[in-house]
Protein backbone atom coordinates (compact mmCIF):
# COMPACT_ATOMS: atom_id res chain seq x y z
CA UNK A 1 0.00 0.00 0.00
CA UNK A 2 1.14 3.53 -0.74
CA UNK A 3 -0.29 6.81 0.53
CA UNK A 4 0.14 10.23 -1.08
CA UNK A 5 -0.01 13.29 1.18
CA UNK A 6 -0.76 16.42 -0.86
CA UNK A 7 0.16 19.82 0.58
CA UNK A 8 -0.43 23.07 -1.36
CA UNK A 9 1.93 25.84 -0.21
CA UNK A 10 1.09 29.54 -0.41
CA UNK A 11 2.08 32.34 2.00
CA UNK A 12 2.25 30.20 5.12
CA UNK A 13 5.79 30.82 6.37
CA UNK A 14 4.59 30.94 9.99
CA UNK A 15 2.86 27.55 9.76
CA UNK A 16 4.45 25.39 7.07
CA UNK A 17 7.33 24.11 9.21
CA UNK A 18 4.93 22.66 11.77
CA UNK A 19 2.84 21.11 9.00
CA UNK A 20 5.78 19.50 7.21
CA UNK A 21 7.47 18.30 10.39
CA UNK A 22 4.20 16.68 11.45
CA UNK A 23 4.36 14.60 8.23
CA UNK A 24 8.02 13.72 8.79
CA UNK A 25 7.25 12.56 12.34
CA UNK A 26 4.53 10.14 11.20
CA UNK A 27 4.51 6.47 12.10
CA UNK A 28 3.71 5.31 8.58
CA UNK A 29 2.13 2.02 9.64
CA UNK A 30 4.47 -0.01 7.43
CA UNK A 31 3.36 1.46 4.08
CA UNK A 32 5.14 3.61 1.50
CA UNK A 33 4.55 7.30 1.95
CA UNK A 34 5.02 10.13 -0.53
CA UNK A 35 4.55 13.81 0.23
CA UNK A 36 3.67 16.05 -2.72
CA UNK A 37 4.34 19.75 -2.13
CA UNK A 38 2.83 22.19 -4.62
CA UNK A 39 4.38 25.66 -4.77
CA UNK A 40 1.55 28.06 -5.66
CA UNK A 41 3.86 31.07 -6.03
CA UNK A 42 3.48 32.91 -2.75
CA UNK A 43 5.36 36.08 -1.83
CA UNK A 44 6.91 34.98 1.47
CA UNK A 45 9.58 32.48 2.58
CA UNK A 46 7.30 29.43 2.65
CA UNK A 47 9.07 27.47 -0.10
CA UNK A 48 12.49 28.43 1.20
CA UNK A 49 11.56 26.81 4.50
CA UNK A 50 10.11 23.77 2.69
CA UNK A 51 13.24 23.26 0.57
CA UNK A 52 15.45 23.49 3.65
CA UNK A 53 13.42 20.90 5.56
CA UNK A 54 13.32 18.49 2.60
CA UNK A 55 17.06 18.89 1.95
CA UNK A 56 17.87 18.02 5.56
CA UNK A 57 15.48 15.03 5.69
CA UNK A 58 17.10 11.56 5.81
CA UNK A 59 14.06 9.28 6.18
CA UNK A 60 11.99 7.00 3.94
CA UNK A 61 9.30 9.47 2.84
CA UNK A 62 9.54 10.27 -0.86
CA UNK A 63 9.15 14.02 -1.39
CA UNK A 64 7.87 15.41 -4.69
CA UNK A 65 8.27 19.15 -5.32
CA UNK A 66 5.96 20.72 -7.90
CA UNK A 67 5.55 24.38 -8.85
CA UNK A 68 3.01 26.48 -10.72
CA UNK A 69 4.27 29.20 -13.07
CA UNK A 70 2.03 31.73 -11.34
CA UNK A 71 -0.45 31.77 -8.46
CA UNK A 72 -3.52 29.72 -9.38
CA UNK A 73 -5.18 29.11 -6.03
CA UNK A 74 -5.82 26.23 -3.65
CA UNK A 75 -8.07 24.28 -6.03
CA UNK A 76 -5.47 24.23 -8.80
CA UNK A 77 -2.73 23.23 -6.35
CA UNK A 78 -4.78 20.28 -5.09
CA UNK A 79 -5.57 19.22 -8.66
CA UNK A 80 -1.89 19.38 -9.56
CA UNK A 81 -1.07 17.23 -6.56
CA UNK A 82 -3.76 14.68 -7.43
CA UNK A 83 -2.46 14.39 -10.99
CA UNK A 84 1.03 13.58 -9.71
CA UNK A 85 -0.01 11.19 -6.91
CA UNK A 86 1.16 7.58 -7.23
CA UNK A 87 -0.38 6.30 -4.00
CA UNK A 88 -3.38 4.02 -3.58
CA UNK A 89 -4.94 6.59 -1.28
CA UNK A 90 -4.76 10.38 -1.09
CA UNK A 91 -4.62 12.48 2.05
CA UNK A 92 -4.93 16.27 1.70
CA UNK A 93 -3.37 18.55 4.28
CA UNK A 94 -3.45 22.34 4.21
CA UNK A 95 -0.05 23.86 4.89
CA UNK A 96 -1.27 25.85 7.89
CA UNK A 97 -2.65 22.74 9.63
CA UNK A 98 -0.85 19.68 10.97
CA UNK A 99 -1.23 15.96 11.70
CA UNK A 100 -0.92 14.07 14.99
CA UNK A 101 2.09 11.72 14.91
CA UNK A 102 -0.07 8.58 14.72
CA UNK A 103 -2.55 9.79 12.06
CA UNK A 104 -1.13 7.81 9.12
CA UNK A 105 -0.73 4.61 11.14
CA UNK A 106 -4.36 4.82 12.31
CA UNK A 107 -5.57 5.31 8.76
CA UNK A 108 -3.48 2.33 7.64
CA UNK A 109 -4.72 0.13 10.48
CA UNK A 110 -8.31 0.95 9.53
CA UNK A 111 -7.63 0.07 5.88
CA UNK A 112 -6.08 -3.24 6.92
CA UNK A 113 -8.90 -4.19 9.28
CA UNK A 114 -11.76 -3.43 6.90
CA UNK A 115 -11.60 -4.60 3.31
CA UNK A 116 -12.54 -2.41 0.34
CA UNK A 117 -12.79 0.90 2.16
CA UNK A 118 -13.07 3.83 -0.22
CA UNK A 119 -12.59 6.40 2.51
CA UNK A 120 -11.59 6.72 6.16
CA UNK A 121 -12.89 9.86 7.87
CA UNK A 122 -11.00 10.96 10.95
CA UNK A 123 -12.05 13.19 13.79
CA UNK A 124 -10.30 16.56 13.91
CA UNK A 125 -9.46 19.20 16.45
CA UNK A 126 -10.93 22.67 15.92
CA UNK A 127 -8.34 25.19 17.09
CA UNK A 128 -10.92 28.00 17.19
CA UNK A 129 -13.14 26.08 19.62
CA UNK A 130 -10.51 23.91 21.31
CA UNK A 131 -12.47 20.68 20.90
CA UNK A 132 -12.89 17.65 18.67
CA UNK A 133 -15.53 18.03 15.97
CA UNK A 134 -17.42 14.70 16.07
CA UNK A 135 -19.17 13.61 19.21
CA UNK A 136 -18.58 9.87 18.66
CA UNK A 137 -17.01 7.21 20.85
CA UNK A 138 -16.49 4.26 18.51
CA UNK A 139 -15.72 3.44 14.90
CA UNK A 140 -18.70 3.48 12.57
CA UNK A 141 -18.93 1.76 9.20
CA UNK A 142 -20.94 3.73 6.65
CA UNK A 143 -22.52 2.64 3.39
CA UNK A 144 -23.12 5.08 0.53
CA UNK A 145 -26.40 6.42 1.91
CA UNK A 146 -25.08 7.02 5.41
CA UNK A 147 -21.81 8.62 4.34
CA UNK A 148 -23.81 11.08 2.23
CA UNK A 149 -26.16 11.65 5.13
CA UNK A 150 -23.14 12.34 7.33
CA UNK A 151 -22.03 15.00 4.84
CA UNK A 152 -25.34 16.84 4.70
CA UNK A 153 -25.86 16.56 8.47
CA UNK A 154 -22.40 17.70 9.58
CA UNK A 155 -21.68 19.92 6.59
CA UNK A 156 -19.13 22.28 8.12
CA UNK A 157 -16.75 19.47 9.07
CA UNK A 158 -17.23 16.60 6.65
CA UNK A 159 -17.03 18.77 3.55
CA UNK A 160 -13.35 19.56 4.11
CA UNK A 161 -10.89 17.82 1.79
CA UNK A 162 -8.63 17.23 4.78
CA UNK A 163 -9.02 14.83 7.76
CA UNK A 164 -9.92 11.96 5.46
CA UNK A 165 -8.08 9.46 3.32
CA UNK A 166 -9.67 8.66 -0.07
CA UNK A 167 -9.05 5.99 -2.67
CA UNK A 168 -7.04 7.74 -5.40
CA UNK A 169 -9.01 6.42 -8.37
CA UNK A 170 -12.21 7.87 -6.88
CA UNK A 171 -10.70 11.18 -5.75
CA UNK A 172 -9.28 11.82 -9.23
CA UNK A 173 -12.70 11.59 -10.85
CA UNK A 174 -13.59 14.98 -9.39
CA UNK A 175 -11.67 18.24 -9.81
CA UNK A 176 -11.63 21.14 -7.41
CA UNK A 177 -13.27 24.13 -9.08
CA UNK A 178 -10.69 26.83 -9.71
CA UNK A 179 -11.31 30.51 -9.03
CA UNK A 180 -13.81 30.13 -6.19
CA UNK A 181 -13.91 30.04 -2.42
CA UNK A 182 -15.63 27.12 -0.65
CA UNK A 183 -14.07 24.76 -3.20
CA UNK A 184 -14.35 21.81 -0.80
CA UNK A 185 -18.16 21.83 -0.86
CA UNK A 186 -18.90 20.86 -4.49
CA UNK A 187 -15.90 18.49 -4.56
CA UNK A 188 -17.01 16.56 -1.47
CA UNK A 189 -20.68 16.60 -2.48
CA UNK A 190 -19.83 14.97 -5.83
CA UNK A 191 -17.15 12.66 -4.42
CA UNK A 192 -19.43 11.15 -1.79
CA UNK A 193 -21.77 9.84 -4.48
CA UNK A 194 -19.07 7.29 -5.36
CA UNK A 195 -18.09 6.25 -1.83
CA UNK A 196 -19.56 2.79 -1.34
CA UNK A 197 -17.90 1.99 1.97
CA UNK A 198 -16.38 4.36 4.52
CA UNK A 199 -15.23 4.27 8.11
CA UNK A 200 -15.68 7.10 10.61
CA UNK A 201 -13.22 6.94 13.49
CA UNK A 202 -13.34 8.92 16.76
CA UNK A 203 -9.59 9.56 17.11
CA UNK A 204 -8.11 12.96 16.36
CA UNK A 205 -6.40 12.75 12.97
CA UNK A 206 -5.95 16.42 12.13
CA UNK A 207 -5.43 19.81 13.76
CA UNK A 208 -7.49 22.38 11.88
CA UNK A 209 -6.12 25.91 12.23
CA UNK A 210 -8.78 28.48 11.32
CA UNK A 211 -7.87 31.47 13.46
CA UNK A 212 -5.02 32.92 11.42
CA UNK A 213 -5.35 35.84 8.94
CA UNK A 214 -5.38 33.64 5.80
CA UNK A 215 -8.29 31.44 6.89
CA UNK A 216 -11.64 31.71 5.09
CA UNK A 217 -13.24 33.12 8.25
CA UNK A 218 -10.79 36.03 8.23
CA UNK A 219 -10.75 36.41 4.43
CA UNK A 220 -14.45 37.29 4.38
CA UNK A 221 -13.82 40.28 6.63
CA UNK A 222 -12.09 41.91 3.66
CA UNK A 223 -14.75 43.73 1.64
CA UNK A 224 -12.77 43.15 -1.56
CA UNK A 225 -13.56 39.42 -1.29
CA UNK A 226 -17.35 39.88 -1.15
CA UNK A 227 -17.88 39.64 -4.95
CA UNK A 228 -15.82 36.44 -5.12
CA UNK A 229 -17.72 34.96 -2.19
CA UNK A 230 -21.08 35.74 -3.83
CA UNK A 231 -19.94 34.14 -7.09
CA UNK A 232 -18.61 31.13 -5.19
CA UNK A 233 -21.81 30.52 -3.24
CA UNK A 234 -23.84 30.94 -6.42
CA UNK A 235 -21.69 28.32 -8.18
CA UNK A 236 -21.82 25.88 -5.25
CA UNK A 237 -25.59 26.16 -4.78
CA UNK A 238 -26.41 25.92 -8.48
CA UNK A 239 -24.12 22.92 -9.01
CA UNK A 240 -25.86 21.05 -6.18
CA UNK A 241 -29.32 22.11 -7.35
CA UNK A 242 -28.42 20.71 -10.77
CA UNK A 243 -27.73 17.26 -9.29
CA UNK A 244 -29.08 16.87 -5.72
CA UNK A 245 -29.06 13.60 -3.81
CA UNK A 246 -32.42 12.16 -4.80
CA UNK A 247 -32.87 10.19 -1.59
CA UNK A 248 -31.57 13.05 0.57
CA UNK A 249 -33.05 16.01 -1.23
CA UNK A 250 -34.01 18.01 1.87
CA UNK A 251 -30.57 17.34 3.31
CA UNK A 252 -28.98 18.58 0.10
CA UNK A 253 -30.86 21.86 0.37
CA UNK A 254 -30.02 22.29 4.06
CA UNK A 255 -26.40 21.59 3.09
CA UNK A 256 -26.55 24.90 1.21
CA UNK A 257 -28.28 26.85 3.95
CA UNK A 258 -25.44 28.37 5.97
CA UNK A 259 -23.41 29.51 2.98
CA UNK A 260 -26.47 30.97 1.29
CA UNK A 261 -27.70 32.74 4.42
CA UNK A 262 -24.27 34.25 5.06
CA UNK A 263 -24.32 35.61 1.52
CA UNK A 264 -27.88 36.87 1.95
CA UNK A 265 -26.91 38.76 5.12
CA UNK A 266 -23.96 40.39 3.35
CA UNK A 267 -26.46 42.59 1.53
CA UNK A 268 -27.12 44.35 4.83
CA UNK A 269 -23.64 44.14 6.33
CA UNK A 270 -21.33 44.89 3.37
CA UNK A 271 -21.29 47.24 0.41
CA UNK A 272 -22.52 45.22 -2.54
CA UNK A 273 -23.05 45.91 -6.23
CA UNK A 274 -26.53 45.58 -7.71
CA UNK A 275 -25.38 42.69 -9.93
CA UNK A 276 -24.36 40.75 -6.82
CA UNK A 277 -27.70 41.46 -5.15
CA UNK A 278 -29.41 40.11 -8.25
CA UNK A 279 -27.33 36.91 -8.08
CA UNK A 280 -28.50 36.36 -4.52
CA UNK A 281 -32.12 37.12 -5.42
CA UNK A 282 -32.07 34.74 -8.40
CA UNK A 283 -30.42 31.99 -6.35
CA UNK A 284 -32.96 32.38 -3.55
CA UNK A 285 -35.79 32.15 -6.05
CA UNK A 286 -34.39 29.00 -7.63
CA UNK A 287 -33.94 27.28 -4.25
CA UNK A 288 -37.50 28.06 -3.15
CA UNK A 289 -39.06 27.10 -6.50
CA UNK A 290 -37.11 23.84 -6.62
CA UNK A 291 -38.22 22.89 -3.11
CA UNK A 292 -41.88 23.61 -3.88
CA UNK A 293 -41.71 21.63 -7.13
CA UNK A 294 -40.16 18.65 -5.33
CA UNK A 295 -42.81 18.74 -2.63
CA UNK A 296 -40.42 19.84 0.14
CA UNK A 297 -42.79 22.45 1.49
CA UNK A 298 -41.18 22.77 4.89
CA UNK A 299 -37.72 23.51 3.48
CA UNK A 300 -39.19 25.99 1.00
CA UNK A 301 -41.13 27.77 3.73
CA UNK A 302 -38.05 27.81 5.97
CA UNK A 303 -36.09 29.66 3.27
CA UNK A 304 -39.02 32.02 2.68
CA UNK A 305 -39.42 32.73 6.40
CA UNK A 306 -35.70 33.39 6.97
CA UNK A 307 -34.91 35.38 3.82
CA UNK A 308 -38.05 37.25 2.73
CA UNK A 309 -39.41 40.38 4.43
CA UNK A 310 -40.95 41.05 6.80
CA UNK A 311 -40.04 37.92 8.80
CA UNK A 312 -36.41 38.06 7.62
CA UNK A 313 -35.98 41.20 9.73
CA UNK A 314 -36.36 39.05 12.84
CA UNK A 315 -32.67 38.14 12.47
CA UNK A 316 -31.86 41.72 13.46
CA UNK A 317 -33.22 40.95 16.91
CA UNK A 318 -30.36 39.91 19.15
CA UNK A 319 -32.16 36.94 20.71
CA UNK A 320 -33.02 35.46 17.30
CA UNK A 321 -29.47 36.03 16.03
CA UNK A 322 -27.98 34.30 19.06
CA UNK A 323 -30.33 31.34 18.53
CA UNK A 324 -29.48 31.01 14.83
CA UNK A 325 -27.58 27.73 15.24
CA UNK A 326 -30.38 26.19 17.30
CA UNK A 327 -32.99 27.34 14.77
CA UNK A 328 -30.96 25.86 11.91
CA UNK A 329 -30.39 22.52 13.66
CA UNK A 330 -34.06 22.14 14.58
CA UNK A 331 -35.10 22.99 11.02
CA UNK A 332 -32.68 20.36 9.75
CA UNK A 333 -34.14 17.73 12.08
CA UNK A 334 -37.68 18.50 10.91
CA UNK A 335 -36.56 18.40 7.27
CA UNK A 336 -34.96 14.97 7.75
CA UNK A 337 -38.04 13.68 9.57
CA UNK A 338 -40.32 14.78 6.73
CA UNK A 339 -37.95 13.41 4.09
CA UNK A 340 -38.92 9.85 4.98
CA UNK A 341 -42.33 10.50 3.44
CA UNK A 342 -40.68 11.22 0.09
CA UNK A 343 -38.54 8.07 -0.17
CA UNK A 344 -40.56 6.69 -3.03
CA UNK A 345 -40.86 9.96 -4.89
CA UNK A 346 -39.66 9.60 -8.49
CA UNK A 347 -37.59 12.47 -9.85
Amino acid sequence: MKISVIIPVYNVEQYVRQCLESVIMQDNGGVDLECILVDDCGQDRSMEIVRQIVADYQGLIHFVMLAHEHNRGLSAARNTGMDAATGDYILFADSDDWLPADAISKYVNALKRYLDLDMVIGNFYLRSRERLFYNIEEETLLDNYHVRKLLVCYRNGVEGAWAKIVRTEIARKYRFKEGILLEDQPWSYSLFKDIEKALLIPDNMYFYENIHPASICQTLKNKENVPKYVRSVSFVCNSILDAPYKDLFAGSIMFLWRSFFKTYRMQFEQKMEESERQQIKQLRGRIVRTCFKRGRWFVALFFVFMTYPPTSYLYNIGLVRRKFDAITENAKKIAFFLERFHKRHVF
